[in-house]
This record gives C-alpha cells, structure tokens and sequence, in this order.
C-alpha cells in the first residue's frame, strides 16, 4: 500500500530549482559532454539521456511523458520564477505542472500558511495557462523508521488504487496533469469540491446561479474557508467563516455562487490551528 516514486530537484537549465517526475524509471543525466548525443544507448541501462539546456529537458519530457514543476516558487533557489520564464516553451507545455507548495512563509500572524505559493496559482491561472500547485517536502533521503511522514504536506490524488512499481505510476502524472487532487497539511481533508457538477481541473460553464458543493473532514476546529476566483485579471476572494465547527468532526456544504464574470475557482480551507488544504481550480468558459 506505499509507492516510493524515484524524482529529483534539478538546479540548472531552467534558472529556478525544479523538479521532474517519470511515469517509470528514467535514466538520464544533468549534463552533456561536447559533443555527447543527447539520446545514447548504454549496455546495462538502455536507454541514457545527456541534458544540456533547458530545451533538451523539455524534450526528454516529451519523449518519456514526465512533468515538471517549479521547486519552492518564488523563494531560495527559486527567487524570481516560475515568473522569469512564463513565456518559455518548456512552461507553456503540458509537460510543465506549475509549482509546489510548502508553509513558506509561516507567520502565525496570519491566518493561513505559504501564501506566496497560493498567490502563484492565482496568478498563473489568470496568466490563462491551466498549471497546478502540489504539495512537497524537503528531503534528501527516505527511511522506513523516518518520523516525518506525519508532518509532510500530503497530495490526494483521484486514482483508484496504488499503482505497483513495476506497473509504472502513469495514473498519477495523469490525476496531477488533470488536476484531479488537492493537498493538504494532514488536518483538514476536501474529499468533494465541485461547481455545477464539474471538480478540480474540469471546465464548468460560467454562469451567474451556480452550485457549489463540498465535503469537508477536520481534526481541529475550522477558522473558515474561502472560494478564490479571478477574471484574468483581478482575485477575488468569498469567505465563509467556519468558526462554529468543533474538532473531528465532518460536513457538507451547498451553497449558490456568481462567478459569471470568473475564469477559474478554487478552494482553501484553513483552521484556527493555521492546518489548511486547498484544491487545484475548476476552470469557467
């Protein structure tokens, strides 16, 4: 019942850290000789691939079907993008995810956690380019007696079960490039969010009546939970305050939403513990 996927977190080519993930074992290496092949057949291994810039990666992607994502956006090694290079071929592809998120900043003055992630999918999303944010951890190294696992910032995707390793993981590139998950601290969980019948990373008609609709679970009491939503331009933010929730406890919630002039929306629900989950944004046409 637990897959370890193999992945790294790259620091050349693209200007910012970022990170790849292949639905199978890819062999491939950060550099290349002058004169190296980008593509090289090696007994023992196979098929070897030799990265030299940043559209020999966006080729490797292609031709082994990964995604890539911009590490801690906007902070670190990461200062300055995914903005740098939104009009870069390889971020305007589908190979490429948007970037991941983690509680940075974490100023218990406020009342959520990583806003400066948060705030990039907004503006990705009205930038007009269907990109995602998942969660991630730093790490370097996995064993099985690690107690982090507890405090990781967790992605649910919408797969039916654990892929085996020597299957491939394709399902979950596909529920991440779809959209089809949301991440979460550990403490509130989001197991439904739609609008007029359509979930995260589907494309629901814009209208002025619509239907939101949601299932949460918790484990400390809710502080509140806000439905963002941009016109391509602007955010705007509904705040509905959950402050008369108790701990581990559950609901639903259907509640009549405008978002005629929206192109997208989306989900965060936070408690009075700053725990928080949010989803990735239905799109409106």
């Amino acid at each position: 019942e637990f897959l370890l996927i193999p992945g790294e977190e790259p620091n050349v080519h693209f200007g910012s850290h970022w990170l790849s993930l292949f639905p199978k074992p890819v062999y491939w290496v950060l550099n290349q000789n002058e004169g190296q092949p980008f593509e090289q057949t090696i007994p023992g291994y196979g098929t070897v691939y030799h990265v030299g810039n940043a559209e020999d990666v966006l080729k490797l992607l292609q031709n082994e079907n990964g995604l890539a994502w911009t590490a801690h956006p906007r902070v670190k090694g990461s200062t300055g993008f995914p903005d740098g290079y939104r009009a870069s071929d390889f971020f305007e592809s589908d190979h490429f995810l948007g970037g991941a998120w983690k509680a940075m900043p974490a100023d218990y003055s406020r009342d959520l956690l990583g806003w400066r992630v948060l705030d990039l999918e907004d503006d990705m999303a009205n930038w007009g380019l269907k990109k995602y944010i998942l969660g991630e951890v730093d790490i370097f190294k996995i064993f099985e007696d690690y107690e982090l696992f507890g405090t990781m910032n967790i992605n649910y995707l919408k797969i039916d079960e654990i892929p085996k390793y020597e299957d491939g993981w394709q399902p979950v590139l596909d529920a991440l490039s779809g959209g089809e998950f949301f991440v979460t601290t550990g403490e509130v969980l989001i197991p439904e969010f739609s609008i007029n019948g359509k979930e995260s990373g589907e494309i629901a008609q814009a209208d002025e009546a619509m239907s939101l609709e949601i299932e949460l679970q918790w484990t400390y009491p809710l502080a509140y939970m806000e439905l963002i939503s941009g016109d391509g331009r602007n955010v705007h933010r509904l705040r509905f305050d959950l402050s008369d929730t108790t701990e581990f406890d559950s609901t639903n919630f259907q509640f009549p939403v405008d978002l005629s002039n929206a192109k997208w929306a989306r989900l965060e629900v936070w408690d009075i513990a700053r725990n928080g989950a949010f989803t990735q944004p239905i799109w409106l046409e």
